[in-house]
């Protein structure tokens, strides 16, 4: 299991308060029993790929271009990793999957999921990405609209027949692993946002909770892709993220 992340990612930077660094320096600390690797920028091309250079030169001027290429750049190595079948879990921030081809709102920047999927597209062609996250991934949906090859699940997502309002943490898990039914993957991605956590804004799953999400996708990728499986950071705010990400860890490695 490896551990993308460099202390690049520590730096401030004109966003919301809640996305601070101690979002993954502390997490960083209680992970240091993990190999590390450190990540470089996604290059323009990558990131052309996704987005329209109408919204590359709107982060540009913003001053958050640097931070949001290194985030898609560490997504792009956990991908990387998981194709050459090492799991691996990108530690970065900013978050990307409100992020579209031409808009992003969220404190989402780069859709950093989506740039790594169309990365290595050769070598892993259909992909299933689970966003785990409390808010629907709809950044992430629209890039990949009508693209038969990739599947997208937001467990607890709204749905017409509000099913969301009865959710409890069965319920949750049962949709985890519901996912892996009826498309045959190459690879497995997971958008992973840890802010359903019962202290964070969803208040519902507890710390070990994340432990049952992250095995039941390892169970379902070595059944499905053999194990090619990463995950990235997406939101979780409260100060028990750590904990929430290295509880989902242990079930994934």
């Amino acid at each position: 299991m490896k551990i993308v992340y460099s202390r690049e990612m520590e730096k401030r930077y004109p966003t919301n308060p809640v996305e601070n660094p101690d979002r993954v320096s502390l997490p960083a600390e209680m992970l240091e029993e993990f190999e590390f690797i450190e990540p470089i920028p996604a290059d323009l091309e990558d990131i052309a790929r996704v987005h329209g250079p109408e919204h590359i030169n709107r982060v540009k001027a913003s001053g958050l271009y640097d931070a949001a290429a290194l985030a898609a750049g560490g997504a792009i190595c956990a991908a990387e990793q998981a194709v050459g079948g090492d799991p691996a879990f990108a530690l970065i921030r900013p978050p990307g999957h409100h992020a579209s081809s031409n808009r992003a709102w969220g404190m989402c920047f780069f859709n950093s999921m989506a740039i790594a999927v169309q990365k290595i597209r050769p070598k892993a062609e259909r992909v299933l990405i689970i966003d785990i996250d409390l808010h629907f991934g709809d950044g992430t949906v629209s890039i990949f609209r009508g693209d038969r090859n990739v599947k997208i699940v937001n467990p607890w997502s709204v749905d017409e027949n509000f099913e969301y309002l009865n959710m409890d943490q069965s319920r949750y898990l049962a949709q985890v692993k519901e996912a892996f039914l009826g498309f045959d993957c190459d690879i497995v991605g997971v958008s992973a946002g840890f802010d359903t956590y019962l202290e964070d804004w969803g208040g519902l799953l507890k710390i070990e909770d994340y432990r049952e999400i992250g095995k039941a996708i390892r169970e379902g990728a070595e059944e499905e892709c053999m194990g090619r499986r990463f995950a990235l950071l997406e939101g979780g705010y409260h100060p028990d993220l750590g904990w929430c990400i290295k509880s989902f860890i242990e079930g994934f490695m």
